[in-house]
């Protein structure tokens, strides 16, 4: 799954969002197969790529990782790439795009006090940002309006900037671990249940604190964020799709205990769920969340 600008494929379809000089918001699907041949490609414009369905590797000069929903594929201008499907469940993938010319991205570097020389993104993906998520879906539901694409580059940019920057985050591995793949996979597909650390553990024949281990080491996050990033994900779809009560969104996605959620939620995204809800843009685009939880 390339960025918005990069080599064409026959398996791919792009549909144009929104469009600003130098910025550019793309859904992209992919249906390529299981078995299909990856291909040496080369992005042509900085991207930050919302995985919203499907699962594929992503390969790029700054690592490599197995991406699924809520992942961030990272893309610097001119980078090769490639990807594939192997682990893909034959349906192909759907990816959010936002673009980002060179010109765009020293604009964005500045305003940021940040300088480049051509490479922007040091690692080539990142786990869940329900931030980021939550930015970029806004964006998808309510369509341009005024400045809106330009203020969420910069949420945007910012936001994955910061989690770079923070020399305590640790660094996905180059390779993934099968059994911290399995292990995701297994708190993916439970995430919205009462889930123990115990439990899957014992699903992908690890004990406990040596899932800890390899689950950091190999995702660049612990179990337990990846769950509830998991989860506010979930919460985030639910506010913007439905019309549940906020207390019914919180056990949907998960949650027990409704005023965890109410704190969760403002921590990583910004914003009470009810403010969410309303889409205010501005207070998504300004305010910064409290450092990740734990």
């Amino acid at each position: 799954m390339p960025s918005a600008a990069s080599s064409p494929s026959a398996d791919r379809a792009y549909r144009p969002l929104q469009r600003d000089s130098g910025l550019r918001l793309t859904r992209c699907q992919c249906r390529a197969g299981r078995h299909a041949r990856p291909v040496d490609e080369q992005h042509q414009a900085f991207s930050v790529t919302l995985v919203e369905r499907g699962v594929f590797t992503y390969r790029s000069p700054a690592g490599q990782a197995v991406l699924s929903p809520g992942w961030l594929m990272l893309a610097n201008d001119g980078e090769g790439y490639t990807c594939s499907h192997e682990h893909n469940d034959g349906q192909g993938d759907d990816c959010a795009v936002l673009g980002i010319s060179a010109q765009r991205m020293d604009e964005l570097q500045s305003a940021l006090g940040q300088r480049h020389a051509g490479t922007v993104f040091r690692r080539a993906s990142l786990p869940p940002m329900p931030r980021v998520a939550a930015l970029l879906k806004t964006l998808l539901a309510d369509g341009d309006e005024g400045f809106a694409l330009e203020e969420t580059a910069l949420a945007v940019v910012s936001a994955v900037q910061r989690t770079l920057n923070d020399e305590s985050a640790p660094s996905p591995a180059a390779a993934q671990s099968e059994r911290a793949l399995a292990a995701a996979r297994h708190i993916e597909s439970h995430a919205t249940e009462p889930l123990s650390l115990d439990e899957v553990a014992a699903a992908v024949g690890l004990g406990s604190f040596h899932l800890m281990r390899t689950f950091r080491h190999s995702m660049g996050v612990t179990p337990h964020q990846y769950l509830i990033r998991l989860r506010l994900l979930r919460a985030v779809e639910l506010l913007r799709e439905s019309a549940l009560p906020v207390t019914s969104v919180a056990y949907e996605a998960g949650w027990a205990d409704l005023s965890n959620f109410i704190r969760t939620f403002q921590r990583e995204i910004g914003c009470s769920p009810r403010d969410f809800r309303r889409s205010d843009r501005k207070m998504l685009g300004t305010r910064t969340p409290a450092p990740s939880s734990r």
